[in-house]
């Protein structure tokens, strides 16, 4: 079986083409199908709009106001898209993500194949790319994909540096050995010359992990140096690597990572003065961290959802947990260590968090893949050793049976709840149950193979119909451009638009190109801007205007449109 599989894709370079092949269609090809949704989607792309039209790429603006709660690599990707692709379009707002979930992808196989072997990686590359969460992520606008990219090729480098320090090291003791040995002075000579070019692609590697570190953090602030650091030196520190500490630059590497770094943030604090000082790292670093200002979750919040977030091969890391740590493993325990380490710390680091997301976790993603990647690898090639293949075996019965149930439920479901969509239910329902049934065939014969190629393209197959029938079917439901429409048609030059609420105003900034949106946060502020003398429009949810009308000495106002944008209710009013 090893032989075989083998002989699949012998090349590495036919590998790396898979994969970017794979990921040119299961990423790029549905990015225009649907419009930007709330709430990240368009307020990124608004932040990258008013950086174009404003000029101004050193201080973000956000609905005319000066924007501190992100750096501006993503944004300024989403402004250089927008000239590759024609405009602020879905395509060109999505476009960066999808591009550096494939590079995540392309990294991941690196990884894998630097590692463990080049099947390794390859399969590792397949496992990130069809898990659900990472999928999702490279089709949206949303920073933690490019993240978790500059993340992984920290790491990236970070691995492939220690592997050529202890390369050079080894190659040290053997020149000291012939020294003492007094061998040829030729060998020395081409010893000595191998130990020179070692340490050259070492220091490449060295000062890529800081440069690396610096564009994750130009993408998310400090989160950005803070887990390839924590990664990287926890591992040092496990292994006893004392010499490592010494030999991994830390002085010239952070003052090379400041170096770029303050190359945006000095400019932007001159400009921006002391309150966008505080505003950057006091109020959206270190308080969101330590006081969780948004998205406050309890500690245990990601052992419930990122079982789900990495479905389908969530099924199959205990398995590959159990088998990094077991005796077959031992000659590549100190690579499956690195792994290891990276999932726990990166996992703990987030934990701790008052503020979680289930995207946060994204950067675990690589690892996890790899571990996986590495399991499935040795399970198809029939190489396990002292590991019983039933850790793998009874995961697969169990994604099996619950493809069935969900192939089943999905087409009662949906005649329930939406008995228009039924239609389009169906293929959704013969992909689990006719993908399970085959699978199901496929292991009684053991062609193990054929069963990840199955359950990948089951997963790749499900995906690519979600982003092509799917989403662009829940499109009026979940866009705000369709009540934004409402307002473009009716509203004239100088006539004001406010929203009360509390809700975010990218999407309507987006949608009606309406800057700035007046911000109504009380009570007071609603009813005087209603009782203005010239015609205004209101967006608010709409308890928030039944509220409204129970209100004493309100003004009157015309209800002009109500419509769901995500999962509010939103409507648009107006006092003329």
């Amino acid at each position: 079986m090893k032989k075989r599989f083998s002989k699949i894709y012998p090349q590495k370079w036919v590998q790396g083409t898979f994969l970017i092949a794979f990921c040119l269609i299961l990423f790029f090809l549905n990015l225009n199908q649907w419009d930007l949704w709330s709430p990240d989607e368009p307020r990124y792309a608004q932040v990258a709009r008013e950086m174009v039209e404003g000029g101004d790429w050193v201080l973000m603006h956000y609905n005319g106001k000066v924007y501190g709660q992100k750096p501006p690599l993503f944004f300024w990707l989403i402004a250089l898209s927008s000239f590759l692709w024609q405009g602020f379009t879905p395509l060109a707002a999505r476009f960066p993500s999808a591009l550096f979930g494939t590079l995540t992808v392309l990294v991941t196989f690196l990884l894998g194949r630097s590692l463990y072997s080049s099947r390794a990686g390859f399969l590792s590359g397949l496992i990130l790319a069809t898990s659900f969460e990472f999928a999702f992520r490279s089709t949206r606008a949303n920073i933690d994909t490019t993240l978790t990219f500059f993340t992984t090729a920290s790491l990236f480098c970070f691995l492939k540096w220690y592997q050529a320090d202890q390369g050079e090291a080894n190659n040290e003791n053997k020149v000291e050995v012939k020294e003492k040995d007094e061998s040829k002075v030729k060998a020395e000579v081409e010893a000595q010359a191998k130990i020179r070019e070692e340490d050259k692609r070492s220091n490449r590697y060295i000062y890529g992990f800081y440069i690396s570190m610096a564009l994750a953090t130009l993408a998310k602030g400090p989160v950005g140096f803070i887990l390839p650091l924590l990664v990287s030196l926890t591992y040092l520190l496990i292994r006893k690597d004392w010499n490592g500490f010494k030999r991994m630059r830390l002085l010239q590497g952070m003052v090379l990572f400041l170096v770029l770094v303050l190359s945006w943030y000095l400019p932007a604090v001159l400009k921006g003065g002391k309150g966008y000082l505080g505003e950057t790292l006091l109020r959206h670093s270190i308080s969101r961290f330590v006081d969780g200002t948004t998205h406050v979750r309890p500690l245990y919040y990601y052992f419930y959802t990122f079982p789900v977030d990495f479905l389908p091969w969530f099924f199959f890391l205990p398995a590959a947990l159990v088998y990094g740590f077991s005796r077959g493993m031992a000659n590549k325990r100190k690579e499956f260590l690195f792994l290891f380490l990276w999932f726990i710390v990166i996992s703990i680091f987030f934990s701790l968090s008052k503020g979680k997301r289930g995207l946060y976790l994204l950067p675990v993603y690589p690892a996890a893949s790899i571990m996986v990647g590495r399991l499935w690898d040795d399970f198809i090639s029939s190489s396990m050793e002292h590991f019983r293949t039933e850790w793998i075996s009874l995961p697969l019965y169990l994604f099996m049976g619950l493809a069935l149930l969900g192939g089943a439920a999905i087409p009662w479901v949906v005649s329930t709840s939406f008995p228009s969509h039924l239609p389009y239910s169906l293929p959704m329902a013969f992909l689990c149950v006719g993908g399970s049934l085959a699978m199901f065939v496929l292991l009684r014969f053991k062609y193990y193979g054929a069963i990840f190629f199955l359950l990948a393209g089951i997963v790749a197959g499900g995906f690519f119909y979600t982003l092509r029938v799917v989403f662009p079917l829940a499109n009026p439901y979940k866009s705000a451009r369709f009540i934004c429409q409402e307002i473009t048609s009716r509203i004239q030059p100088g006539e004001k638009v406010g929203l009360y609420g509390g809700f975010v105003t990218g999407p309507y900034n987006f949608y009606t190109r309406i800057v700035p949106i007046e911000e109504l946060e009380k009570k007071e502020a609603l009813l005087n801007f209603l009782r203005s003398s010239e015609r205004v429009f209101c967006i608010l949810k709409f308890r928030d205007f039944c509220q409204f009308q129970t209100w004493e000495e309100r003004p009157k106002v015309e209800l002009i449109a109500r419509r769901k944008v995500g999962g509010d209710d939103i409507v648009l009013i107006s006092n003329r």
